[in-house]
Formats: structure tokens, C-alpha cells, sequence
């Protein structure tokens, strides 16, 4: 049996620290585990602040892009 997997995405644009993360952490509080939150944003030290607080709550980061600016992270949560 396959399990489908729910992709919830938030976008983060103009925002800066912390704002990017404390709405990471509400968007995680409201999910269910094994579901997966994508977080796309223009500011990459969000995205390296992101990556950061995910994994060091337990999380699972299965995808983390940085393009100039923009960033793109993918969170299993545990």
C-alpha cells in the first residue's frame, strides 16, 4: 500500500528573521508527522536559519536549495 503525502508550502517572501522561522515552527505545530512542509523564500540566511531550527527539532530536511537569494527547503516532520 502507497502512502500519499501531503505537500503543504509556505511562502516566505519579504520576510526577514525570525519571522521566516516562527512561522515555520506554527506552520510544523499544525501538521501532522510524516507530512511535508516546503518553505520557499528571497532571503537565504532565512533558509539557512530554517534548516537549522528544523533539524534541531528533530525534523527531517529532505530537500534544501539556495539560488542567489532564494531558497527552496523541504521538512518531513518527526
Amino acid at each position: 500500500m502507497v502512502k500519499i503525502v501531503e505537500l503543504k508550502v509556505l511562502d516566505c517572501s519579504d520576510l526577514v528573521c525570525p519571522l521566516p522561522v516562527a512561522k515555520t515552527k506554527k506552520m510544523l505545530n499544525s501538521m501532522a508527522n510524516d507530512e511535508i512542509l516546503e518553505v520557499k523564500g528571497d532571503f537565504s540566511e532565512a533558509g539557512e536559519n530554517i534548516k537549522r531550527f528544523a533539524e534541531s527539532h528533530g525534523h527531517e530536511v529532505v530537500d534544501f536549495k539556495i539560488e542567489g537569494e532564494y531558497y527552496s527547503i523541504k521538512i518531513k516532520k518527526k
